[in-house]
């Protein structure tokens, strides 16, 4: 057992049901394209609450979690069903994981530690050890007491059933439920996963060769880092861009991903002591819109753009070729009947695959942005969270050259997390230019 293992002080596992029985005709819910493209991954999220009122004893604490959560998988039924092989879920609420830990030390110790694996402590084990065997329910929830008195709340969804869209609405609804346990307030979006009538899946014989898509991410051994853009920092990066360029609204999130994208570009040429490798870009992208809001489940495309010469790499232009490819991805989207939803989707992954297979020794980055969801609103009844920590993965070793943008507490600024193999974070992390806007946290 680790020194850090050993801050763990008692575990008490539970299975949640929905509230109500999900009804015959939603029994069997079939996975889309989208779905059946994605791999096996579950998507991490931990919630860091300050030391609780005397009535939120940890009783109380964990059945008012248990009671909401309950309801919120009426919902969400496919959470509490079984996978069935790369087909489809058996809506059979069955249920899903609760762990409830205690952990001896204060909370700050966690989200402050330098290393990554005491932030591990607060999402269930089964999880983080057995990313590709774990055969667990489809989300699987971790309550986490510690010494001072406050809490962390952990998910792990399977990315099978949703997104990172899926997962925010899931995240809200659920809140607020617990927060409104005896009114009517009802959630503005009432979920429906009908993903596979917009994206119909492939035939059941084909189903196990649809995730040996590009879609599916390599491992390799990696190391994960977290850094902060402050909103003086970031309102100096867009102004740059402003000046340079005919992009005068650029968003958090393209200056943020351009700007990394342009370091790590950077550093990389100093560690190969060479000239510029060619560099692949993927963005996801929402397609919420043109679909409708409440449609859950994978429910996004991509687009890339590529950087060959030197001058490509100037922050202006790697943010104006941003918002060219976005716009134009939008464009495509716009006006397309449902039956050309999936050719178009289609063809963006095929596009940057031939990008990426076209180009020789080409550097591949990728970009997840989570700035626009309301992660830091989350009130289950005690107050909003003081920290939100979305790890790279729950998969070991993390994905190379990965980034996740998430907003910061006070929504004006950026934190991210990054995931690069060791040489290559050595020069990132100490980078100039980097560390003139970009803070370390971990």
């Amino acid at each position: 057992m680790s020194s850090v293992s050993r801050l763990v002080s008692s575990v008490c596992k539970k299975i949640i049901k929905p509230y109500s029985p999900t009804p015959i005709s939603l029994r069997c819910h079939k996975l889309s394209y989208l779905d059946q493209m994605v791999g096996g991954i579950y998507m991490p999220l931990a919630l860091f609450y300050p030391k609780l009122s005397n009535t939120w004893s940890n009783k109380v604490v964990s059945q008012h979690l248990e009671k909401s959560l309950s309801k919120v998988l009426t919902n969400y039924y496919p959470f509490a069903g079984k996978l069935n092989d790369n087909i489809s879920i058996d809506c059979n609420d069955n249920g899903v994981e609760f762990f409830i830990t205690k952990i001896d030390c204060p909370m700050s110790e966690i989200f402050n530690h330098h290393y990554f694996e005491k932030h591990n402590l607060v999402y269930p084990s089964q999880v983080i050890n057995n990313q590709y065997t774990y055969e667990g329910s489809l989300a699987v929830f971790q309550l986490t007491h510690f010494s001072c008195g406050g809490i962390a709340i952990s998910m792990c969804l399977s990315h099978k059933v949703g997104d990172g869209y899926t997962f925010g609405n899931f995240m809200n609804h659920w809140a607020t439920i617990a927060r409104n346990p005896l009114s009517s307030e009802i959630y503005p979006i009432s979920p429906k996963f009908d993903g596979s009538f917009y994206f119909p899946p492939t035939k059941d014989e084909d189903s196990s060769n649809v995730a040996n898509n590009n879609i599916v991410p390599q491992r390799e051994e990696c190391v994960s880092k977290s850094f902060s853009i402050s909103s003086s920092k970031l309102t100096a990066l867009k102004a740059r861009v402003i000046n340079d360029s005919e992009v005068q609204n650029p968003s958090d999130t393209e200056v943020v991903s351009a700007f990394l994208y342009q370091r790590a570009m950077a550093t990389k040429k100093l560690v190969n002591s060479s000239s510029i490798r060619p560099s692949l870009l993927h963005q996801a992208v929402n397609l919420h819109p043109p679909l409708p809001k409440h449609t859950m489940g994978n429910i996004c495309s991509l687009f890339s753009i590529l950087t060959k010469e030197e001058e490509e790499m100037d922050l202006a232009r790697v943010v104006s070729k941003l918002r060219k490819e976005k716009e134009e991805v939008k464009q495509k989207y716009k006006n397309a009947k449902i039956e050309e939803l999936l050719p178009i989707t289609l063809e963006q992954h095929r596009k940057a695959n031939d990008l990426l297979v076209n180009n020789s020794c080409c550097d591949l980055y990728r970009f997840s942005s989570l700035i626009t969801f309301p992660s830091y609103d989350v009130d289950f009844g005690w107050g909003k969270p003081e920290k939100v920590i979305s790890p790279i993965s729950t998969s070991n070793p993390p994905i190379k050259n990965m980034f996740v943008l998430m907003s910061d507490k006070n929504r004006d600024g950026v934190n991210l997390t990054c995931s690069m193999k060791k040489q290559d974070m050595l020069a990132f992390e100490r980078d100039e230019e980097l560390l003139q806007f970009a803070s370390p946290t971990s």
